[in-house]
């Protein structure tokens, strides 16, 4: 028992690192604006709609906006849904469901383009953890990007 109590601090420090890998989502909602290729200049005013799909039927949608230089894929985004090689991240949102009161930061009708951005292509990129959906699965990740112009 003394060996057990000895080592579970050890366990408990090194349980990020062996933290399971991302589960992709099935189901994942879309970016209704911008549309792919819009040209956008740093600086600049983009339109943003994301549609959720709310597949888990969960009370609030949360998820998470970043502009990357290369399309991410689901090995790209840590379980927090982060993307380590984002550009930028825009921030976390929240969606209502079911006519629940407001939570968190509501969805902004634009995106502010950072002076800083490089010209080429780009991707403004979603990402929604999943962490309550029914029949015990415990946490996915939807992934979409939409791809956009940096001018």
């Amino acid at each position: 028992m003394q060996f057990i109590a000895a080592i579970l601090p050890l366990f408990a420090a090194l349980a990020p690192t062996f933290s399971a890998p991302v589960t992709p989502a099935p189901i994942m909602g879309s970016i209704a604006a911008p549309t792919s290729d819009v040209i956008v200049s740093p600086g600049s005013s983009i339109p943003f709609k994301f549609n959720v799909v709310n597949w888990c039927e969960e009370g609030y949608n949360n998820f998470k906006v970043f502009l990357t230089e290369t399309e991410p894929t689901i090995d790209d985004v840590d379980s927090e849904g982060n993307i380590s090689t984002a550009l930028v991240s825009f921030g976390e949102f929240t969606i209502a469901n079911f006519g629940l009161p407001a939570s968190g930061t509501p969805p902004p009708s634009s995106l502010i383009v950072p002076v800083s951005a490089a010209s080429g292509p780009a991707f403004l990129t979603v990402v929604e953890p999943f962490s309550s959906c029914p029949g015990g699965v415990t946490g996915e990740i939807g992934l979409t990007s939409v791809p956009i112009t940096m001018q």
